[in-house]
């Protein structure tokens, strides 16, 4: 059976960032299954991603899937496991989004990000909650009046010693404050002189991050030791069971984190994993984390991807059939671009004009560039009601291909695209591309002596795993000796 691209699968259609330049990141040991995220932190902000989207940029044309951002049917489940990062139950202030699948959807060319909170679709899958603990010891000699305390974030509990009053009695009494007027999360137990502070399992690692003080007032003939600690040995599951159903996610609409709403999915740009640095108690010391991700299954419907299939044909930005209007408010740049180049123009009115037929049925794409700088342009083929397609994009900078409706083959058709936006703004004309869609991949001769050069400097090398990059030379058919250069 000849091969399919499939949505979500990790050696074809996910790629991987990282905070630069002080991160560093790789997508490795990919597969159908599963895939590991390793590098190394260097500061305590760092974090790295791994990212699904809609606008493909990165195989060769032949086998570039079709923009398809419908992931309604969705199904998507998944175990992961991570070493030297933020936990997934953590409960610290995401300053990066790591508590979050984000998800990118697209209406009218506007953008809602949407913060998908994974713990809600997470269980334990390995290991489960330990709770912390912490240990008090109150020496000295007690005296009746003074005041021993206890205290941990926006808690404390006191005892005053009365006549009578031994350090184990006040201990006692001191636990049994705790018990009874403690808001839950935090257990005591004395034991002689000796209290012992017990945070609920449920906060599992999150408690090793809470501090206790020990005071005392008065006389202060009493004294604790230590006169602070930090809770530890709490523990959190070692792996957590994620299951996405994608037709049925909630999430915050960005920035706003306090109502979780409906998230649609049938118009997703793009979804981003994060992990980020586990949190040091000093100076940030460089570290390396791991995360493996397994058993990760797709399943659902609308999952295979399309591609531009035999008889599908691009017409450059250079091509004689285009012609610029006004020529003069029209520029060209050499790039990585479909054909090596690419026009702009930033002025209202200009358009471009193409007129040709097609050897069959076919969906009519147009190649442009969408960035913050990005205009607006207005879209008539055939004297048909003109459609405008935004190429604003904040934050962002992407080559990106529209759809601009299916036509028929054997028949003349004639494309106007005019810039209607404000003066200054950028339309980008890359290509126009004419696709026979088909979920068939295309196969290529063998080349047993030619191949392609990689470059570990650059986003379609280090974005990429090596699985996927090596899928895409074997598959153009090129077999020969590879050179991979990697910069330092």
């Amino acid at each position: 059976m000849a091969e399919q691209l499939t949505k979500l699968r990790p050696d074809r259609d996910l790629q991987c960032y990282f905070q630069r330049p002080t991160a560093a990141a790789a997508l490795s040991r990919t597969s159908a299954n599963g895939f590991t995220v390793s590098g190394s932190w260097r500061q305590q902000f760092d974090w790295a991603v791994v990212e699904w989207n809609r606008d493909n940029v990165f195989e060769h044309p032949a086998l570039r899937n079709l923009p398809d951002g419908d992931l309604s049917g969705v199904q998507l489940s998944y175990q992961e496991a991570r070493t030297n990062c933020i936990p997934l139950d953590s409960t610290l202030y995401p300053t990066v989004e790591w508590p979050y699948l984000r998800i990118w959807t697209e209406t009218n060319g506007a953008d809602t990000l949407y913060d998908v909170p994974l713990k809600n679709y997470a269980t334990a899958a390995e290991g489960g909650y330990t709770s912390a603990t912490v240990q008090f010891t109150l020496q000295g000699v007690a005296a009746a009046g003074d005041y021993i305390e206890l205290a941990w974030l926006d808690q404390h509990y006191n005892h005053c010693l009365v006549g009578g009053d031994t350090l184990e009695s006040a201990a006692s009494a001191l636990a049994g404050a705790i018990n009874q007027f403690g808001d839950g999360s935090v257990t005591a137990a004395a034991s002689g002189v000796q209290i012992t502070l017990s945070y609920t399992a449920e906060a599992g690692e999150n408690a090793n991050r809470i501090g206790v003080y020990g005071t005392v007032h008065g006389a202060g003939t009493e004294t604790w030791s230590p006169a602070s600690a930090t809770f530890s040995g709490g523990a959190s599951p070692r792996q957590w069971q994620v299951n996405l159903n994608f037709s049925a996610l909630t999430g915050y609409i960005d920035p706003d984190r306090t109502t979780l709403v409906p998230v649609p999915t049938t118009s997703v740009r793009k979804m981003r994993w994060t992990w980020a640095a586990n949190l040091q108690p000093g100076d940030f010391e460089r570290s390396e984390y791991l995360v493996v991700v397994t058993n990760w299954t797709v399943t659902g419907s609308n999952l295979v991807y399309k591609v531009a299939g035999a008889g599908s044909r691009r017409i450059e930005d250079t091509a004689t059939v285009i012609a610029y209007s006004p020529p003069n408010q029209w520029s060209q740049g050499r790039g990585n671009f479909s054909g090596g180049s690419i026009h702009w123009t930033t002025t209202p009115g200009a358009s471009l004009t193409c007129s040709y037929t097609a050897g069959a049925d076919h969906t009519l794409y147009l190649g442009t560039r969408r960035a913050d700088a990005g205009g607006q342009v207005s879209v008539q083929v055939d004297g048909g009601g003109p459609q405008t397609v935004v190429l604003a994009l904040p934050g962002d900078d992407v080559l990106v291909r529209v759809p601009l409706g299916q036509f028929p083959g054997l028949t003349q058709h004639t494309v106007t695209i005019t810039h209607c936006g404000a003066a200054g703004s950028y339309f980008y004309f890359d290509f126009l591309e004419l696709a026979l869609p088909t979920s068939t991949l295309p196969t290529f001769n063998n080349s047993p002596t030619t191949t392609l050069a990689t470059d570990w400097d650059t986003d379609h090398s280090i974005s990429l795993a090596p699985e996927r990059t090596a899928w895409l030379i074997d598959t153009l058919g090129f077999h020969g000796r590879a050179n991979h250069y990697a910069g330092t």
